[in-house]
């Protein structure tokens, strides 16, 4: 399992591009090209094709959006293409099941067999990074890139190509063509970004997914049970997405070249406006400024925000509840907006905090459940919630993991910097290791469990 970042089989793979890469003179991009076609062909190599056809497109878009008369054409021909292609693999079989419970609804009788469509890993990440290129070359925010090697490393880039961060080509393109130097902060901070990230995926949120998968399996789990499963969720998802985020910038550090972040404290937010612009930052600011924005904003009163949230909530996948999923987070902000609750002193910035944290734990259960019936289930039981259920052992996991994550990034909110640590004194940092290494073997788990967001 190649794809998994912390499988063995990527760490040798990894050692071994990292040596080829860096003993390479003239030729470093071409090698993480097709360190990169090797890195999602351990996948499925048949969607390789998927990836070049989609990059050849956009390539040749983008350079014809410069060069000829019918720039507009071009665009939609890029826009049409990537659309298309993640249409067919992600929604198809959706949108027909969809509009055939209708019919039915009304008496038709229909009967649909649901296409055998395999969804190629990460195909949402890298269709939306094409469209924002050949959409930015369109605006002139940017010029084409000439330079084909460079620009499917751009596309096809491995260390953020199945998860994101979803980069756009004007920040990622002038990295990926400067020069590459060994330095020893690329060694430090990318040590202690990927050793990090590991942490939180292996020992956090593979432990709390024991907790979660447990409670959503259940029949008729208790309103304890339920309210600790989302809690459970709510840290098993941040920790499992952050993680892979900050591995994928710890490896691209390796390479001399730096990742975009994509969360910043999330359940520190007080707003669910601020919560967007803290999680998956990639995709909420993708939303803003190509779909949002060009509707109008805010002056559009709420069409631009529900089609922003309605697309929030499909991206992450093809299923209602993912679309109840973003309508809950449209109607939170809408009432957010109406209220415009005065956030000033102390007692209330910690207060809605930790409503905050409730909101977006509650959202969890809608992204988690399985479809409407479990949520509605799910929901009623919160109605009987018996506080002396908390103390079961079966929940320290969540306990541990809670303390830890609130202790440490309390401390990295105040320093305003993710790589406080990695720029302390030695023996500081060997003091984080020798903690987070204890806790690799008394806690982590041992199994491959693959990333939350490899389904998106």
């Amino acid at each position: 399992m190649l794809y998994l970042f912390h499988s063995q089989e990527f760490m040798l793979f990894f050692v071994v591009i990292f040596v080829i890469y860096w003993i390479s003179k003239r030729f470093k991009n071409a090698v993480l090209l097709i360190a990169s076609y090797i890195f999602y062909a351990s996948w499925d190599w048949r969607f390789l094709s998927l990836i070049v056809a989609l990059t050849a497109i956009n390539y040749f878009c983008g350079l014809k959006i410069e060069a000829s008369k019918h720039r507009k054409a071009y665009l939609l021909i890029g826009i049409i293409s990537g659309i298309s292609i993640l249409g067919f693999f992600k929604y198809f079989n959706f949108f027909v099941e969809s509009f055939v419970t209708l019919l039915n609804f009304f008496g038709f009788g229909l009967n649909y067999n649901a296409l055998n469509i395999i969804l190629p890993i990460g195909i949402s990440f890298y269709t939306f990074q094409t469209l924002s290129y050949t959409i930015d070359v369109y605006r002139k925010k940017m010029s084409p890139e000439k330079n084909i090697i460079n620009f499917s490393l751009f596309v096809f880039y491995f260390p953020q190509l199945i998860a994101g961060p979803i980069e756009r080509a004007k920040d990622l393109l002038p990295r990926i063509n400067s020069t590459k130097n060994i330095r020893n902060i690329n060694f430090r901070d990318g040590s202690y970004l990927f050793i990090y990230g590991l942490f939180k995926k292996v020992v956090i949120a593979d432990s709390l997914a024991i907790i979660v998968d447990k409670v959503f399996s259940m029949q008729d789990p208790t309103g304890t049970q339920v309210m600790m499963a989302a809690y459970a969720f709510a840290l098993q998802i941040y920790c499992d997405f952050s993680g892979y985020s900050d591995m994928a910038k710890g490896i691209s550090h390796f390479f001399g070249i730096e990742l975009s972040t994509n969360f910043n404290l999330p359940y520190l937010s007080r707003t669910p406006s601020e919560f967007w612009k803290r999680w998956h930052i990639t995709l909420s600011s993708w939303v803003r400024d190509y779909l949002y924005i060009p509707m109008g904003g805010k002056n559009s009163k709420f069409a631009a925000l529900f089609f922003s949230m309605l697309l929030m909530g499909l991206w992450h996948g093809a299923a209602w509840h993912f679309v109840l999923w973003g309508l809950y987070w449209f109607f939170v902000i809408m009432a957010y907006r109406i209220i415009k609750p005065k956030i000033n002193s102390l007692a209330t910035k910690v207060l809605s905090t930790i409503v905050m944290f409730h909101i977006t734990s509650y959202s969890w259960i809608l992204f988690r459940g399985s479809d409407f019936g479990q949520i509605i289930s799910l929901t009623s039981s919160l109605a009987s919630i018996n506080l002396i259920g908390i103390l079961d052992a079966s929940f320290f996991p969540l306990y541990a993991g809670a303390l830890f994550l609130l202790v440490y990034e309390a401390i990295q909110y105040t320093k305003k910097d993710q790589l406080f640590i990695a720029k302390k004194g030695f023996y500081h940092q060997m003091i984080f290791y020798l903690v987070l290494f204890f806790l690799f073997v008394e806690i982590g788990s041992t199994s491959n469990v693959a990333f939350i967001y490899f389904q998106f």
